[in-house]
């Protein structure tokens, strides 16, 4: 998967199927970095206690709560909602 076809799921609750076939149920979020985005995974009720580390900026838990993804090992995205 492309950014742009990454966008439309961006920080939205879905249903992934990786390069593989695994497939996972999360949210995939992207980051900048200076010039860099990064993107990262994690489940949804981590991605909401991520958000609350990250407005009292307990960095070491939002570090914990995420896992670097490569957006090219998506093969698919289905929104959860």
């Amino acid at each position: 998967m492309d950014r742009n076809e990454f966008l439309p799921y961006n920080d939205t609750p879905c249903k992934f199927k990786l390069r593989g076939g695994k497939e996972v149920f999360g949210v995939v979020w992207e980051n900048s970095y200076g010039d860099r985005l990064m993107h990262y995974f994690s489940t949804a009720a981590d991605r909401m206690r991520y958000k609350i580390a990250e407005q009292i900026n307990d960095r070491m838990t939002c570090e914990q709560l995420k896992t670097p993804v490569e957006l090219e090992d998506i093969v698919l995205a289905e929104p959860l909602l």
